[in-house]
């Protein structure tokens, strides 16, 4: 039977009754307008036993788990034993190859960091003859003699930027 508007609307009424209806906990007039509800709701049927069955697994999730017994741990300890000495016997053969692993990125890195560094110090030293060719821009400081330390870039720059 498909539920017309009114069963809709008493579906939405009683629907959150239906956990106490299943426990009993309902006053009589409301169980029994629900009962007669469930007669001829197909719907509400289903939730009912889609509820009970979720409240019996509930209830035993809860429930104490027998008692394995002591060959239980013997057992699981044995199987960890097992996976130790597995373990130990991968990473024997494989440890002289990370040694030399790790050993070629340390010195890859260093050799990074080696021509980074030159290359910073090679292109930060002016030429003479591409000071000559280069035409000035307002950037270009105009001195007669290389800055010997950060002081004295800053006050050229200073003093070029008082002449505009």
């Amino acid at each position: 039977m498909t539920p017309g508007p009114k069963a809709n609307k008493d579906c939405k009424k009683l629907e959150p009754f239906l956990e106490d209806y299943l426990q009993g906990g309902l006053p009589r007039t409301t169980a029994n307008r629900l009962t007669l509800h469930l007669e001829t709701c197909g719907n509400c049927k289903e939730v009912l036993d889609d509820l009970r069955i979720s409240s019996r697994l509930m209830a035993g999730a809860f429930e104490k788990a027998a008692d394995p017994g002591s060959g239980f741990a013997r057992f699981v300890m044995a199987r960890i034993n097992t996976a130790e000495h597995w373990l130990q016997r991968q990473t024997s053969f494989w440890r002289p190859f990370e040694t030399i692993a790790w050993r070629l990125t340390f010195s890859a890195a260093l050799l990074l960091a080696f021509l980074f560094a030159y290359g910073i110090r090679v292109n930060s030293q002016p030429s003479v003859t591409s000071m000559s060719v280069q035409q000035p821009d307002i950037f270009t400081v105009p001195v007669s003699t290389v800055p010997s330390n950060s002081d004295e870039v800053l006050m050229a720059i200073t003093e070029r930027h008082h002449e505009r």
